[in-house]
């Protein structure tokens, strides 16, 4: 690909806005992380490379470099498996070999695990148990360091969004345990989503329903924290919840008169702390929203970076990104109905592939060895059914009436959790879902 998209190109050109917008956030923060560079009151940032590493000017750092990997993973064969998630654990440790201008400690540490034992045969479970061990001995690992490359995420899952919230919260726990840093993934990937989609920018507030109901009312609380304050009151920003919050505050109180993205990118990094990072997060979803018609030519120009791309090399990646995941989407289609089933279990409490598992649904780590199920067969009929410990299934229902399955697997979900977690489970699902409602 080469040139630029015109402007007004619509999708095409949000699609491609997500990467090289993040990319140009990271760029243009690069310089100045950690005070690396002074920024004067009133002064526009710029690419003028320096900040923590030998960076040249328009080079982007680890944000951008581990979100390549995702892409080019998604691009080649999606992200719907354990296959490609051992893909994008093997590319991030040989890069972390090969190429690696900057990684934080939590990265590398569960990184170094994997890389240390050559040939592994599942270097994605790997990493996720060494992600795990690593919460349990230090309970500190909801850096912003997943939330930094989540971008292609969405990208890949614009047509899935039931794939998209499951997969954006295990591509997180691939380094990131702490359920904090799953659900600012999930947040923004959600958002990312909706602003290529729909060519605005969110309500962030409206997509907590896309999390656990425990943690709706924290998220909602931060995020108007967020809308109310500048995004400096957010420094330091190494924790994901205030590198959200700096990100969103960036968007919403833009700096400067120029266009939406460069001021809001110019806020981000005014922010101060770990400005690369804050600037790619909110980048990203600037970039879904306004497109690569928004970006400045020289941004354009100066951008570039491992493993030796630049940005029509970003804007082609996306593309095959979003392409692979549409066709991946129509291979992968769950019916409404089990989606919304899905969703409202999820909303009461219960643990997607714990408590229950809908057919055709990515769930993270694989399957409890005892669950209630649901499965639309290839005729169009409804079976429901129970996995015991010892892996024998029994069927509770077989059926053409959906509205009698429904009913049988929420009553056998339910019953399967309560007896595991107690009485504990929510009566309603909340937010915008109302599918009990339909007839």
């Amino acid at each position: 690909m080469t040139g630029r998209t015109p402007p007004g190109h619509g999708r095409a050109d949000r699609v491609e806005g997500v990467l090289l917008a993040s990319a140009c956030g990271d760029a243009l923060g690069v310089p100045y992380e950690f005070g690396s560079a002074p920024l004067e009151d009133g002064a526009m940032p710029r690419m003028i490379g320096g900040g923590l590493g030998p960076y040249a000017p328009g080079e982007w750092s680890d944000d951008t470099q581990m979100a390549v990997v995702i892409a080019r993973v998604a691009a080649a064969q999606g992200l719907r498996d354990a296959d490609a998630l051992d893909a994008v654990v093997d590319g991030w440790v040989e890069w972390l070999g090969d190429g690696a201008s900057d990684v934080g400690t939590q990265t590398r540490q569960v990184l170094g695990v994997v890389g240390a034992e050559p040939g592994e045969k599942r270097p994605g479970s790997r990493a996720r148990q060494a992600a795990v061990e690593l919460h349990a001995r230090t309970g500190r690992t909801a850096g912003n360091g997943s939330l930094m490359r989540t971008a292609p995420v969405a990208l890949a899952f614009l047509d899935d969004p039931g794939a998209l919230t499951v997969q954006a919260r295990t591509i997180s726990e691939l380094t990131h345990r702490d359920t904090l840093a799953g659900d600012a993934c999930v947040l923004w990937c959600h958002a990312i989503r909706l602003a290529v989609l729909e060519g605005t920018v969110p309500d962030l507030s409206e997509l907590v329903v896309e999390l656990s109901s425990e943690h709706r009312d924290a998220w909602a609380a931060w995020i108007a924290d967020a809308e109310r304050r500048p995004p400096a009151d957010f420094a330091p920003n190494g924790f994901v919840v205030p590198a959200l919050q700096a990100a969103w505050s960036a968007i919403r109180h833009p700096v400067g008169d120029g266009s939406p993205v460069v001021a809001s990118l110019t806020a981000a990094v005014r922010a101060g702390d770990d400005t690369d990072t804050v600037a790619a997060i909110a980048g990203a979803l600037l970039g879904g929203a306004f497109g690569t018609s928004s970006l400045p030519d020289d941004w354009l120009t100066l951008v570039h970076g491992w493993p030796g791309l630049r940005a029509d090399d970003l804007r082609a990646l996306a593309f095959q990104v979003a392409s692979r995941g549409e066709q991946d989407a129509l291979a992968h289609r769950v019916p409404v109905e089990l989606h919304e089933v899905a969703e409202h279990l999820r909303a009461r409490g219960l643990g997607e592939g714990v408590d229950f598992y809908v057919a055709g649904r990515p769930v993270p780590g694989g399957l409890s060895s005892e669950y209630v199920g649901l499965r639309q067969r290839d005729d169009g009929s409804y079976r429901v059914w129970y996995l015991g410990d010892w892996g024998t299934e029994r069927t509770f229902v077989e059926t053409t009436d959906f509205s009698v399955a429904r009913q049988r697997f929420v009553e056998e979900a339910v019953r399967l959790a309560r007896g595991r977690w107690g009485s504990n489970i929510l009566d309603e699902p909340g937010g915008r879902r109302r599918w009990w409602q339909r007839r």
